[in-house]
């Protein structure tokens, strides 16, 4: 993206922190990285940051304390904290006087952080289109108010903008409008300016009667009178409409001046704003829907299959070793759940990639439940954490549903590559299901999650599947030259 990439800082005493941060955003953002929140205040100076993320525990200052100081000079700037440990107090404080906008818990999860700096960067562009519309609002009122100043002197200029401002301009007297300029007329939906002054009046006691009185009972004599209404136009359209109302003589006449402005798209972007706040809330309450079923529920079904041999007396394998396998899965599963309270991706995968991730889920399966899964692949180096992750879960969804509902026997997975083309092609030999009646009925939050994870990669999905004979589940997304 070049020169048009975000600028972010990080600031956080550990180094290797700062350098896998850098590592993992540099691509998507000018990350500029600093151990020292002294030094880190000269940088603000220097750089246009539209986000600061801080480490809660520095020896200097905590995280809280550093960007409360940055939130008195830099207000707008988007304020994120990692921390291990946070109780509502601290919340509370932090957001009514540090300005923050997110708290992280570490250790971190990629994917977690870009959501989060993406919601960040989309906040800051709000705020600061909002104070581009705030600080335009501001200098035309000015100007405004200029020119009622001079309007005694100068009446010939004041009709000059009077005529040529686009914002709605009116004056009236004894309560009825005696002047009023065009950008006023298309505000109340006149679009005949051969309209008589009489036709007029009668045309706002009928439509527009709350309106009108408001700006002629909030008139003062000294100073002026702002205030915004909200107003529902002839077309039965809710508008907001700011209102500047003063008295003044005219000809030593007192009559009433208001300058009304249509600030209906600033409301709209308070909307957006606020929208984009909930939208991000709603997606981490589903993206911790997902993980649990996605990542704890098949962890917790193969320990089930563990206990059911054990408690089988029948059994001849050695149950030594199904011990052994059911205490490493029960830590498996304690790292899984401390996986998804902090956001983070299943640590065999992290550690070894995807296809390694599923070999070793197959195994433990193949070695309790006897059922074969055969596994290849031609993929060469890591795909991108994201899309590891998501694929990971279709998967393990995929032989979850083969074992426990498709009763198969035999699983087979291949993963391929075509150039910039992945491809895994699943299948089994269960009892199989009816599509399109599970889609239809809605039945089955895995099928629903594993579709809905294809979609969100970018990637298509396509599932056949005959009863009695089995499942065909075929996957296909594209990436770029690196795999990314």
């Amino acid at each position: 993206m070049g020169s048009k990439k975000d600028y972010i800082l990080y600031v956080d005493d550990e180094p290797l922190n700062l350098e896998i941060f850098k590592a993992f955003l540099e691509h998507e953002y000018h990350v500029i990285i600093e151990s020292s929140p002294s030094k880190a205040f000269e940088l603000i100076k220097i750089y246009p940051f539209k986000v600061i993320v801080a480490d809660q525990r520095m020896p200097d200052l905590s995280g809280l304390e550093f960007l409360q100081q940055v939130q008195v000079d830099y207000p707008d700037i988007v304020k994120i904290i990692f921390t291990a440990f946070v109780d509502n107090d601290t919340m509370l404080q932090a957001i009514n006087q540090g300005g923050i906008f997110k708290f992280l818990k570490k250790p971190w999860d990629t994917n977690e952080m870009r959501q989060a700096l993406q919601s960040g960067i989309i906040e800051f562009n709000l705020k600061a289109e909002n104070n581009k519309l705030l600080r335009e609002l501001k200098q035309k009122n000015d100007e405004l108010e200029l020119a009622l100043i001079k309007i005694k002197e100068k009446e010939n200029k004041f009709y000059t903008i009077f005529s040529n401002s686009n914002d709605g301009i009116v004056i009236f007297k004894d309560n009825k409008l005696i002047e009023a300029n065009y950008a006023f007329l298309n505000l109340i939906d006149i679009r005949d300016v051969g309209m008589s002054f009489d036709e007029i009046n009668k045309y706002l006691a009928k439509k527009y009667h709350t309106f009108i009185t408001r700006i002629i009972d909030h008139a003062p004599r000294e100073g002026q009178y702002m205030q915004e209404i909200e107003v529902m136009n002839a077309r039965n359209e809710k508008r907001y409409f700011q209102l500047n109302s003063k008295r003044i003589d005219i000809e030593n006449e007192e009559v009433i001046l208001s300058i009304v402005r249509d600030t209906t798209d600033l409301k709209q972007l308070d909307l957006k704003i606020m929208d984009a706040i909930v939208r991000t809330q709603e997606d981490a309450q589903t993206y911790y829907a997902r993980e649990l079923h996605d990542g704890l529920g098949p962890n917790l079904s193969t320990l089930k299959m563990y206990i059911q041999w054990l408690s089988d007396n029948n059994n001849t394998i050695n149950k030594e070793l199904i011990t052994q396998q059911t205490i490493m899965g029960i830590d498996e599963a304690i790292y899984t759940l401390k996986d998804i309270a902090n956001n983070l991706s299943p640590h065999i995968l992290r550690n070894f990639g995807l296809v390694h991730a599923i070999k070793t889920f197959a195994d433990k399966i193949e070695m309790t439940k006897g059922v074969v899964v055969v596994i290849s692949s031609n993929l060469s180096g890591r795909l991108n954490d994201n899309l590891e992750i998501h694929l990971y879960r279709i998967l393990m969804e995929c032989i979850n549903n083969s074992i426990k509902h498709g009763q198969s026997s035999k699983i087979i997975i291949k993963f391929s590559r075509v150039d910039n083309n992945i491809q895994i092609l699943y299948s089994d030999n269960g009892v199989g299901f009816d599509v399109e009646k599970v889609q239809h009925e809605k039945k089955g939050m895995g099928l629903y999650n594993m579709i809905n994870r294809v979609k969100l990669i970018g990637g298509d999905i396509n599932i056949k599947s005959n009863l009695s004979v089995g499942t065909d589940i075929k996957i296909n997304l594209m990436t770029t030259e690196n795999g990314k």
